[in-house]
């Protein structure tokens, strides 16, 4: 399994994009084929560069959002407007579209299951990328460790993973999922 790395010993990988996913209209998910990929840990990321035809590039670092169990690196990005990078990620790359990332990096904010004790998880905005990478190893590992998310988006539409949090935490009582809005409520 992967551990924290030093980025000095870390090579440029070419991925290919096997799939685009609309997590809500500013974001989405991007599964990546990585030739030779040697895993990860939940919580830790990868870097991102693209390199435009005149030789600039523009790197990014992003949380990876799938299991360690999953074959493919997912990344969840949200699209910022003045960004350098999220505007292509999210709006101009295409399924089979070649990708240059560098990974995985990070060790200190990691997880592995099974848990030795409940884990409470706090996230707002894609800030919960890293800690859905933990529930998704959670739910793969069949591990029933009591975890808390307490999830803060600006309004329901804008709960990335909506659907796949409302489906786990259904199906797996152990796992309690709770939202605060702060622009909104849901209707009810």
């Amino acid at each position: 399994m992967a551990r924290g790395t030093v980025l000095g010993r870390l090579g440029w990988k070419i991925g290919e994009v096997a799939e685009i996913t609309a997590e809500t209209p500013k974001v989405s998910s991007i599964a990546i084929d990585v030739p030779d990929w040697q895993g990860h840990l939940a919580g830790q990321h990868v870097d991102v560069r693209l390199t435009a035809e005149d030789g600039y590039q523009a790197q990014r670092s992003y949380s990876i959002a799938s299991a360690p169990e999953d074959r493919r690196v997912t990344i969840t990005v949200e699209r910022l407007d003045d960004g350098e990078v999220s505007p292509y990620l999210v709006g101009e790359l295409s399924a089979r579209d070649k990708i240059e990332l560098r990974g995985p990096i990070g060790g200190f904010f990691v997880w592995r299951a099974p848990g030795d004790r409940p884990l409470l998880l706090i996230a707002g905005g894609s800030g919960v990328v890293p800690l859905m990478a933990m529930i998704r190893h959670r739910a793969a590992a069949r591990d029933r460790t009591p975890v808390r998310l307490l999830y803060s988006s600006r309004t329901f539409e804008d709960v990335i993973y909506r659907e796949q949090l409302e489906r786990l935490a259904a199906e797996d009582p152990s796992l309690d999922v709770r939202h605060t809005l702060t622009r909104s409520h849901p209707d009810g």
